[in-house]
């Protein structure tokens, strides 16, 4: 793969994990700024609509950006940094052996839509409710080693723990397992509030046109200090080239855009660029359980079939690094001695002859509407080629619908998003995770046992340890082939707006007008 243009490095800034990124010049938090009457009109994350703002539930990209915008947590990170700090707590406490979390709320937070005061007894049905086997949250073993949240008064309590946790403060509490919603709107609004939201946090959700718009509106009676903007309006726009037209002529605000378009903005003086590393794999996969992908000599094959590079180029345009390993570099339990395969068709071709297909075999390669994997499996078809298999591609609305709970045989093409904990990152292909979030439809006790023991180990060497060895077990049994943890190109006018993101999720609340 190329270097990057020098002129990326000249003026485009890139975040490196696990640092919070801030795009702003000098990050200030929105307590610095009087808030105003404007409107942040934003490009949804990926382009993407949601499908629901339960936390229980969230399958898409822009779910995490707006849950940051209108839900409370006990406590969140700060702007700027990777520090804690407290959310709906007046404070917060871990016992020394990590199995106790004793709180005090905030007296006088207001639920959003006149839903009254938040107490411990919301806390305690916002977290028990996603470990509840019954509610089949993909979610739960966020909180598995949650006993119960213990309601000592209105405004205090107290999680109890059978173990120690340790994403706990890194994943949990501060991210979307950590939301708290009024217990009242829930039981309320039933079904719909998946598309009608109460929280507390400093937007409230106004209004839903499906495909079309999301308006967030600012929350008067939020108990922090008040957010730049009045009025976010998030616009899904799956063509990248869309958002860009309405970028240039003022309709959106700032935009994520096409890895094709970062040189034309870096010619332009009045746009500021921003390169982010993205918490996120991005992977090529197999339905395991199916023939020909049962077969581990079919899979090696895939990977010594496949020009890793080849597709950086091609469908990314060589902005984000090559991955191969699961695990981003500067994330705990990064493998970096990984190998990184080459292609070697001969090779490629021996082990498919082994298996029972010298000739090759037809299959079917899936992705979803999101144009770089798009990009990226027309590259790979013709990769797939030259050894023989032909490969018919198919695109389809839902990933996980089709793959995860649908069980698609054949290859797809895929990427997740990730937080700053390693465990999240390694959640989705266990064996209890087949039939939902596991497209590899694979199973190995060993891996689920490490990950096990990772999350319930204090100390970072031993669960670095566990996490190395998980990547390995993924390695020998092929069962992804690993291409980037990607990038992400925002842009936006510093005249107009100052934008902020916590890793790849942005923050809106503390999105800020022209610096002073």
């Amino acid at each position: 793969m190329m270097d990057r243009p020098n002129a990326h490095a000249r003026r485009a800034r890139r975040g490196l994990l696990p640092l919070v990124l801030a795009l702003a010049a000098l990050l200030i938090s929105a307590s610095a700024f009087a808030s105003s009457d404007e409107t942040l009109s934003v490009r949804a994350r990926s382009g993407a609509d949601i499908d629901t703002m339960d936390p229980a539930f969230y399958q898409g990209n822009e779910e995490y950006n707006i849950d940051l915008a209108i839900y409370s947590k006990l406590v969140r990170f700060a702007p700027g940094s990777t520090d804690l700090v407290l959310d709906a707590a007046e404070w917060m406490e871990l016992s020394d052996d990590g199995t106790v979390v004793e709180f005090r709320l905030r007296e006088g937070i207001q639920f959003h839509h006149g839903y009254g005061e938040m107490t411990v007894e919301d806390v305690k049905f916002s977290f028990e409710r996603i470990a509840d086997p019954d509610t089949d949250s993909p979610y739960a073993s966020e909180w598995s080693a949650l006993v119960e949240v213990e309601v000592i008064d209105r405004y205090n309590g107290r999680i109890i723990l059978d173990d120690v946790y340790a994403p706990l403060l890194s994943s949990t509490i501060p991210f979307t397992t950590g939301s708290i919603l009024s217990k009242a709107a829930f039981e309320d609004r039933g079904d719909q509030f998946a598309t009608r939201p109460v929280g507390s946090g400093p937007y409230y959700w106004a209004d839903w046109q499906p495909n079309q718009r999301i308006v967030l509106e600012r929350f008067d009676e939020y108990y922090g200090d008040a957010p730049y903007f009045k009025t976010i309006e998030i616009i899904p726009v799956v063509d990248a080239l869309i958002a860009e037209f309405s970028f240039d002529v003022g309709e959106l605000t700032a935009t994520e855009v096409s890895l094709e378009s970062v040189e034309r903005y870096l010619e332009d003086d009045d746009v500021t660029v921003n390169v982010l590393d993205t918490l996120r794999y991005h992977w090529i996969g197999f339905n395991m359980q199916a023939a020909p992908f049962d077969d581990v000599r079919v899979r090696q094959a895939v990977r010594l079939a496949v020009d890793i590079d080849e597709i950086l180029t091609g469908a990314y345009n060589d902005v984000p690094n090559r991955a191969n390993t699961m695990l981003a570099s500067d994330i705990l339990g990064h493998w970096a001695d990984a190998p990184a395969y080459q292609p070697d068709l001969e090779r490629a071709q021996a082990l498919l002859a082994e298996a029972g297909y010298p000739e090759g075999f037809r299959t079917t390669l899936i992705t979803d509407d999101v144009p770089v994997h798009q990009q990226a499996v027309a590259v790979l078809q013709q990769q797939l080629q030259r050894v023989g298999i032909e490969a018919d591609i198919r695109i389809v609305q839902s990933m996980f619908e089709d793959i995860g709970q649908g069980g698609a045989e054949g290859m797809h093409y895929a990427s997740f998003s990730a937080v700053l904990d390693p465990g999240y990152w390694f959640e989705w292909f266990t064996c209890d995770q087949i039939g939902r979030w596991n497209y590899w439809q694979w199973c190995n006790e060993e891996y689920d046992a490490l990950k096990d023991e990772a999350a319930r180990t204090a100390e970072p060497d031993e669960r670095a340890e566990r996490y190395v060895r998980m990547q390995q077990l993924i390695d020998e049994d092929v069962a992804a082939i690993w291409v980037t943890n990607g990038a992400s190109i925002y842009v936006h006018r510093a005249d107009e707006v100052q934008p902020v993101f916590l890793a790849m999720y942005a923050q809106y609340m503390y999105w800020t007008g022209p610096q002073e």
